[in-house]
């Protein structure tokens, strides 16, 4: 038979088409093969290097937003990737196409199935989903494949009609090896503590980033042997530039630790793992694969913001079966700018932390190994041939709701909708609480600010006290923006209902601060009125916690002159936690023959609270405003609130 491989972009793509064409050559010695992938990827060096025949082809990832140059060339390259894939497969006649995702794959597929539809092509189709939750492509080519193998049963419900559970093909060179061997191989003595530290193929900034910050908190380790794999450089990313800048840029040598080694790419990574420790990754299902094959413990740091966030699903998963640690990116606030970025000294202190444990060590070991379907290869293998063969054996499908994190699927918006719903007690003791702000916590650094909004909205709906210099910088951010930016949905957070939603928020955290209350001292005079209006609510709110008490005051009372009748109302009522006698009092005289009942209703509200806290008892006074407040009110209304509001005061 003749088959063609394709996937790339990443080692997380290619590799486990190699592994595949592996496992197809060992059973079917006489098969033929041909690679398709591009030319400035990944693909491009592995794959000849491990003996395949390999076309190139253009594409491009599906950019986030459809309008403007990004997507204009992402559809020219798909359409050029798609005419010399159907080029390359009428020319070549495939028997199977087996993709394993990535936007490389997407012509490919598309092409053997405009072809197939055509009649100009027999080929089937395979393809293979590595993470619990699938891609883009992966989603959108399922329809037009024969077949669908996951790594997770989870991710069955996507491919219903032509999904299998068959676990991750990895290669062969895994299930084979130890310690002892592997560090003799590398030259590492063996009472060595080895930590491997990998990103990936192409590297990852944040990883490398936080290794270096980490070093100079290891220095006291005995026996300690780090390797750090960097990843290779590419147009995108200069991993290791990078990684070499950020000790210059934390003013210390690399030359100051004799334990670090790094590597810009290492051919044969099972060496590496097998050596180890204590592996440090990200949490995409090939590198956490192999490792569980290796047996061998993890700190995984897995990659936020990513489709369904799958890679922190993945991580959760070990971490569940007590096989890793998870440290995750945080969103940090530097130089009033949102970084992503892994703290050195927090993952210098997991490292630590297992150094000194090495039952632990021991333990996550044992439960690594159990995870493996080790004969996923073989599964692999015999759902292609039942494709290959047209007769698809149909299987039970698996519930797997229950275990699942439902917030991972929600966009920001749904997000917002689903917390609304829910009552505060739900989300304190919901056990999705932490990654729900995590995720929130992410949505800050969105460069579209309907998402940094809702960021804002989940913040106050979480009570996350921790995130109110987040909303701070937000309400403080007034950098004006371009028209053409906020068209091509740049940053634009100095909309007014963005400034509105986090006074609503500190409200909603409860939990005061002098940043708060600075926000609030800015908000009384913002030009949304929306937003000025909840200042004053946020006054009359934290009123026993407020300590620029008469600058509040005084911008409390400027208020009285808005034409806006909202703003208007609130700042009779914060107002009120300022009297303190009945001639205070009188600075709302001017608002007793007000035209707006609303506006007048205020004014008896502030007297009710007043004599309900005993600010002002005596009855004659109460009465000379009473007497001289229209109590009339424009329209016909069925009950008459000024007058309820009144019969109260006169009730207490």
């Amino acid at each position: 038979m003749k088959y063609i491989l394709t996937g790339g972009g990443s080692g997380g793509h290619i590799y486990p088409a190699l592994a595949i064409g592996g496992k197809i050559k060992k059973e079917e010695p006489e098969a033929e093969f041909l690679y398709i992938g591009t030319k400035d990827r990944l693909e491009a060096q592995i794959v000849p290097a491990k003996g395949y025949k390999i076309k190139f082809i253009s594409a491009a990832g599906l950019p986030a937003s459809k309008f403007g140059p990004a997507f204009l060339v992402f559809v020219i390259k798909m359409l050029l990737g798609i005419l010399k894939s159907a080029f390359i497969i009428i020319i070549y006649k495939p028997d199977m196409i087996i993709g394993t995702g990535g936007f490389v794959s997407a012509p490919v597929v598309f092409a053997g199935a405009m072809l197939k539809k055509l009649k100009l092509s027999k080929t089937v189709i395979f393809l293979h989903e590595a993470n619990s939750e699938p891609g883009k492509m992966i989603k959108l080519m399922g329809r037009f494949c024969d077949g669908v193998g996951t790594a997770y049963r989870s991710c069955l419900k996507y491919f219903p009609d032509k999904g299998r559970y068959v676990g991750f093909p990895v290669r062969s060179v895994f299930f084979t090896g130890n310690r002892e061997e592997a560090r003799k191989k590398l030259g590492i003595p063996n009472n060595a503590f080895v930590v491997f530290s990998v990103g990936g193929s192409q590297g990852a900034r944040t990883i490398n980033r936080a290794v270096v910050d980490a070093l100079p908190h290891l220095k006291e380790l005995k026996n300690l042997y780090f390797i750090h794999g960097t990843g290779k450089s590419t147009k995108n990313y200069d991993a290791e530039g990078d990684t070499l800048n950020r000790f210059q840029y934390n003013g210390i040598a690399k030359e100051d630790f004799p334990f670090y080694q790094n590597y810009s790419y290492l051919d044969n990574i099972e060496n590496y793992y097998f050596a180890a420790d204590l592996v440090i990754t990200r949490g995409g299902a090939g590198s956490l694969y192999e490792i569980a094959v290796c047996g061998r413990a993890s700190i995984i740091i897995p990659k936020a913001n990513l489709s369904g966030d799958h890679q922190v699903m993945n991580a959760e998963n070990m971490k569940s079966m007590n096989a890793s640690e998870i440290v995750y990116e945080e969103v940090l606030l530097k130089k009033n700018k949102f970084e992503i970025e892994v703290p050195g000294e927090k993952l210098a202190q997991s490292v630590i932390t297992l150094y000194n444990k090495k039952s632990k060590i021991e333990e996550m070991e044992r439960n690594s190994n159990k995870i493996v379907k080790n004969i996923s290869s073989d599964d692999i293998y015999s759902f292609v041939k039942e494709i290959a063969s047209g007769r698809i054996e149909k299987i039970p499908s698996v519930n797997t709701e229950e275990n699942e994190n439902v917030y991972a699927k929600l966009s920001s918006s749904a997000l917002v909708s689903k917390l609304s719903r829910i009552s505060k007690k739900e989300i304190l003791v919901s056990k999705n609480l932490n990654y729900i702000r995590y995720k929130a916590s992410h949505y800050f650094t969105s460069p579209v600010w309907q998402i940094r909004n809702n960021a804002v909205k989940i913040t106050g709906l979480t009570y996350d006290e921790e995130r109110v210099s987040y909303l701070s910088r937000l309400f403080n951010n007034r950098e004006k923006v371009s028209l053409t930016k906020r068209l091509l949905g740049g940053d634009f957070v100095q909309v007014g209902f963005i400034r509105r939603n986090i006074m609503i928020a500190y409200r909603q955290i409860g939990v005061y601060s002098s940043i708060i209350e600075n926000d609030i001292i800015l908000g009384l005079t913002d030009s949304y009125y929306e937003t000025r209006c909840e200042a004053l609510r946020n006054v009359t709110f934290f009123a026993k916690d407020l300590k620029h008490r008469e600058e509040i005051k005084k911008l409390v009372m400027s208020n009285f002159k808005s034409f806006n009748f909202d703003i208007v109302r609130e700042s009779i009522l914060a107002y009120t936690e300022f009297v303190e006698n009945f001639e205070d009092f009188l600075e709302l005289k001017r608002f007793y023959l007000n035209v707006n009942w609303k506006i007048r209703e205020a004014v008896i509200i502030s007297l009710t609270k007043l004599k309900g806290k005993k600010i002002i008892t005596d009855k004659e006074q109460i009465k000379s405003v009473v007497d001289n407040i229209i109590l009339s009110s424009t329209g016909f209304l069925p009950e008459f609130n000024l007058k309820k509001t009144l019969k109260k005061l006169m009730e207490e």
